[in-house]
């Protein structure tokens, strides 16, 4: 069984902005994903030094130096499930967004996105969209992260909040 916790939107120079418990799950967890938007190459390695694996996009408001560390969109294979991450990198409106992101990707279980700072968890004709929202509390919406869980008994795929 494959744990994942998945972020995005963190908008920050550190991490130490995050909630305590945001960290503590990004520490206990097999991979973190990061949807883009760090703004922070510090923010970047950071996480490179703290998860035990970690994959990440970038995102439209990323500078250059991350954008050469990272590609905009991946394709990553988890106990035979592929999920796609993108940002989107182009940024633009966040209506239609599930439309304009399923054509970067064939053939896949999942796509986790950022880019809206919503939070989004459905089912669109067989694939699941994960937004995990905002990684960083603000005046009226908690941080949060996406939990996704893979196992022989199949997919679970959740989103928690933080004060």
């Amino acid at each position: 069984m494959t744990r994942i916790v998945v972020i995005s939107d963190t908008h920050a120079q550190s991490l130490d902005v995050l909630p305590p418990e945001l960290l503590a799950e990004l520490a206990g967890t097999d991979l973190v994903i990061h949807c883009g938007d760090f703004t922070s190459i510090h923010l970047l390695a950071e996480l490179h030094q703290r998860a035990k694996r970690f994959i990440g996009v970038y995102g439209n408001m990323d500078p250059k130096e991350i954008r050469d560390e990272l590609p905009d969109k991946t394709v990553v294979e988890v106990e035979g499930r592929r999920i796609g991450v993108i940002h989107p990198s182009w940024g633009g409106p966040p209506w239609g967004i599930e439309e304009d992101i399923t054509r970067e990707f064939d053939q896949v279980d999942l796509i986790i996105f950022g880019h809206t700072h919503d939070v989004c968890n459905r089912n669109i004709g067989g694939v699941v969209f994960l937004n995990p929202g905002q990684a960083y509390p603000s005046f009226r919406t908690p941080a949060s992260a996406g939990v996704i869980t893979i196992g022989q008994g199949g997919m679970e795929v959740e989103v928690k909040t933080f004060a």
